[in-house]
């Protein structure tokens, strides 16, 4: 294969309210703030894992699957799934993809890391990041 993944480097979640989700994350599990951009995401985690909170657009709670617009759920919920790996696992496993057959967006450069894009056979949501 080339390429290995790390583990889990941050699963994206849709709230209703950031601010509320970073202190009940903290009151409950004891995640702590690790990065803010502008105006979202806000990184909350422990160790090497991290959540990635986005405003949900329409701000209700949902228990069913996030509806997605724009890259952006209408409803609270799950989005991603991201893999981390080192630099030269992020430029294999694009090659890998490609030999599957695997179509891919990407490389995004998020600045202090970059991504690729795609999804399972499901239609779930995965990505593959590496920091620099």
């Amino acid at each position: 294969m080339g390429f290995r993944v790390d583990g889990i480097d941050h699963v994206e979640v849709f709230v209703a309210d950031i601010e509320a989700s970073i202190r009940w994350y903290a009151e409950t599990l004891g995640l702590v703030e690790v990065a803010r951009w502008d105006p979202e995401p806000v990184m909350v985690g422990a160790g090497e894992t991290k959540l990635a909170l986005f405003r949900a657009r329409s701000g209700r709670a949902s228990g069913r699957a996030a509806k997605r617009a724009e890259g952006h759920a209408s409803e609270t919920g799950w989005h991603r799934v991201a893999w981390r790996t080192d630099g030269d696992g992020f430029e294999r496993v694009q090659k890998h993809l490609s030999a599957l057959g695997i179509e891919f967006r990407g490389p995004i450069d998020h600045g202090t890391a970059r991504s690729i894009y795609f999804e399972d056979p499901d239609g779930n949501r995965l990505e593959v990041t590496c920091y620099e």
